[in-house]
């Protein structure tokens, strides 16, 4: 079997959203910390229409900033309305209030439930929007790179972090080959759950041993080139934090307390 040197690498190549965009451009560790401070503002919230003005500001920024066409976006999103749809009825149908709007046996819609459905299902649908945007801007080996230089922290983590995202592609791979390999060579399954139980551990064991395998290697390959762990060591990918930085920043916790605080 031939694997190219960008699948062993696990390099997928930059994404156009990571090299064209404004929102690419930011420094990831700076990223990933101000889009969960502005998921903790949107937790204070408390009415529907706050928070669906907080919800806009990451699709609005998605859109603009990050350059993301609209139909990726909604392809993207899309599944977690079924999320949203769901919870917000649970919460209106079965939730506790006063003020009754409809009520049928044992489903009892009320102003308060509907209230707190919609606003929890809006902040979670913020959630989605803010992940989405960390993600579809953002380049794994920038973000660890940044999270050492930036965050302290330790390599050992962060190298081991980047090999266990780079390995997932690879290993789904080999996993389907390993099934392959089985069909052809004829190996029958069992009907049933246990057949699936049986074959799922057939398949497995190999996979792992070749995951140990490929862990030996990084490791041997780590240690060959003076890797020791510590944070007294140069980088080839230096990550610094910039004006753009600061005005990504400046963007988004001044538009996020604006609307909590003065709609």
């Amino acid at each position: 079997m031939s694997i190219s040197v960008g699948k062993l690498y696990g390099r997928r190549g930059v994404s156009m959203y990571e090299t064209n965009s404004f929102v690419g451009q930011v420094n990831p560790s700076v990223k990933l910390i101000l889009h969960l401070l502005c998921m903790i503002l949107i937790v204070l919230a408390s009415e529907p229409l706050t928070t669906l003005y907080l919800l806009l500001i990451p699709v609005i920024l998605t859109l603009t900033l990050a350059k993301i066409p609209l139909r990726t976006f909604v392809r993207r999103v899309s599944p977690f309305l079924i999320i949203f749809l769901s919870t917000t009825w649970v919460l209106a149908a079965y939730g506790k209030g006063e003020t009754v709007w409809w009520e049928w046996a044992w489903i009892r819609i009320t102003e308060e439930g509907v209230i707190n459905g919609l606003n929890i299902g809006l902040r979670m649908m913020a959630f989605v929007c803010y992940g989405f945007l960390f993600t579809a801007t953002t380049d794994l080996t920038k973000l660890v790179m940044s999270l050492m230089q930036q965050c302290k922290l330790s390599p050992k983590i962060a190298y081991a972090l980047l090999a266990g995202f780079r390995f997932l592609p690879l290993f789904k791979e080999e996993y389907a080959l390993i099934k392959a390999a089985h069909r052809v060579r004829g190996v029958s399954r069992l009907p049933g759950l246990r057949g699936k139980v049986q074959g799922i551990v057939r398949d497995t064991i190999p996979l792992l041993a070749q995951g140990i395998r490929k862990a030996e290697r990084v490791a041997v390959a780590l240690e060959a080139r003076g890797f020791d762990g510590t944070l007294n060591r140069t980088f080839y990918h230096q990550m610094t934090v910039g004006r753009q930085d600061v005005f990504y920043v400046a963007l988004l916790l001044l538009t996020n307390v604006a609307v909590l605080f003065l709609l």
